[in-house]
């Protein structure tokens, strides 16, 4: 394949690859992997969907974030998480993934997934976990349906509680089959 991309490595988890120069500057070079059958095999797994969608991880919005996203004070990467990791390479930089053209069909999964769950839990499909910052670093309040998301430069902002349910007509409108 002859796929170039402009940016990072900017924290790159390949072994062997280390940041550019300047990792935010242009910064041309070939699209790169790093499969790792390890992750795949730990994170990515029947057992670990069944956990969050009807399992355990499914009685509450929070339990269900922390298996997806990761608990990573005990050193579970999550679904979420993993899938950046098993292809690696760039999709495993924090920063460059987005150059990656998997990027967009890992977070449609994992934005299925989150419908999945919504659907099997209808009495929680709207309730929200979590701080306003990655971490909670620094401290900050609890996250409200109130609170805007910022889209980037070609999208109007919107509020958390306007995008939690796809069907909602404004601002989205889908189902997935």
């Amino acid at each position: 394949m002859d796929y170039v991309i402009n940016l990072g490595p900017v924290l790159p988890i390949q072994d062997g690859l280390e940041p550019a120069a300047d990792p935010l500057g242009y910064n041309p070079h070939c699209l790169s992997r790093d499969l790792s059958a390890f992750t795949a095999m730990n994170w990515l797994t029947i057992e670990n969907i069944l956990n969050i969608t009807v399992g355990d991880a499914s009685k509450s919005v929070l339990l269900f974030q922390n298996e997806l996203q990761g608990r990573f004070t005990d050193g579970f990467l999550g679904l979420h998480t993993a899938g950046h990791g098993v292809p690696g390479g760039i999709s495993g930089d924090l920063y460059g993934s987005p150059v990656d053209p998997i990027f967009f069909l890992h977070h449609a999964m994992v934005d299925r997934v989150y419908w999945i769950w919504q659907a099997l839990h209808l009495s929680q499909a709207s309730t929200l976990a979590g701080t306003l910052t990655l971490f909670n670093i620094p401290p900050s309040r609890d996250t409200s349906p109130q609170d805007i998301i910022n889209l980037g430069v070609n999208a109007p902002n919107v509020r958390i509680g306007n995008v939690l349910n796809t069907l909602g007509g404004s601002p989205l409108c889908y189902i997935y089959a």
